[in-house]
């Protein structure tokens, strides 16, 4: 998702806004500084209620603290997920949406290549509880250790730990692995909250329950609602929809000495849009193999 230009509706809308911020300014100049293919420095994350978590649509823009100017500016999507880019410099990181009390962040100087994932409060009644946080922060000379998630490519590392910075789904390494008392992948997912597996051995038998993700006793009403889950196996879908074939049906017997990392997200809210389809509304698991 990336910078999008402003509409002469937009541009007054956000100049009401900004003036609220900075009540000794009387005008506000709006300008996109840059393009996509000129930006520098990554800002991504999530805008979520501060109240329930709630993820939500809104405006997020980053803004010249120097001149009050919007510099770029996006919509987020239906999970709350943004992507901005800009040059290098200053910037403040702002949100709107309507209803809610706006938000700015203290400035950012970033350098030329930094990535910055954060997440972002916005309260309909006052100022959030919670302050903008940055939840990972990436210089252009570090290097991502291989000891976590070893023997997956690059990208996939990058996207993996986005995901899991962001808190999208519940997400295991070679670690995780190592201290479950469990040899399969079958056995493994026995033990994750929110997914009911009754033959460790057939993943078409384990399912997501409706209170997924909670962390009282699952009644026995969640229990009976039985939801479909999606398969992938790193980054490409193996089940079919509306039925598992037998190769899928048997991941369910994989070894972990042969998974490199596992993500699983126990329904709709959970789901990141890389893995996102119509008909996974319940819920999917991830397996990342050792491809070394």
């Amino acid at each position: 998702m990336g910078p999008e230009k402003l509409s002469e509706g937009c541009i007054m809308g956000l100049q009401f806004i900004l003036r609220a911020w900075r009540p000794a300014r009387a005008l506000l100049l709006v300008v996109l500084a840059q393009s996509a293919a000129s930006a520098q420095v990554v800002v991504r994350g999530v805008l979520y209620d501060d109240a329930n978590g709630a993820r939500l649509r809104g405006t997020v823009m980053l803004v010249d603290p120097a001149t009050d100017a919007a510099i770029v500016h996006t919509t987020t999507d239906s999970l709350g997920q943004f992507s901005l880019e800009t040059r290098a410099g200053a910037f403040q990181i702002a949100a709107v949406r309507p209803g809610y009390q706006s938000v700015l962040s203290a400035p950012v100087t970033a350098q030329r290549g930094e990535r910055f994932t954060v997440k972002i409060p916005i309260s309909a009644v006052g100022d959030p509880l919670h302050q903008i946080a940055v939840v990972e922060h990436v210089k252009p000379n570090r290097v991502a250790p291989k000891s976590a998630i070893a023997n997956m490519q690059a990208s996939d590392a990058e996207s993996f730990e986005t995901r899991r910075a962001l808190g999208a789904g519940l997400h295991y390494v070679a670690k995780d692995f190592e201290k479950a008392n469990a040899a399969t992948l079958g056995e493994f997912l026995q033990r994750i909250p929110g997914l009911s597996v009754r033959n460790p051995a057939s993943t078409a038998s384990i399912q997501t329950t409706r209170s997924a993700g909670m962390n009282t006793v699952t009644s026995r009403s969640a229990v009976n609602a039985p939801c479909h889950v999606g398969w992938f196996m790193d980054g490409h879908r193996l089940d079919l929809p509306g039925r598992i074939d037998p190769i899928t049906d048997g991941l369910g017997s994989m070894r972990l000495d042969d998974i490199s990392a596992l993500e699983v997200f126990r329904g709709l809210s959970e789901m990141p849009p890389e893995f996102a389809e119509p008909d996974l509304r319940c819920g999917a698991v991830a397996i990342w193999t050792k491809r070394g």
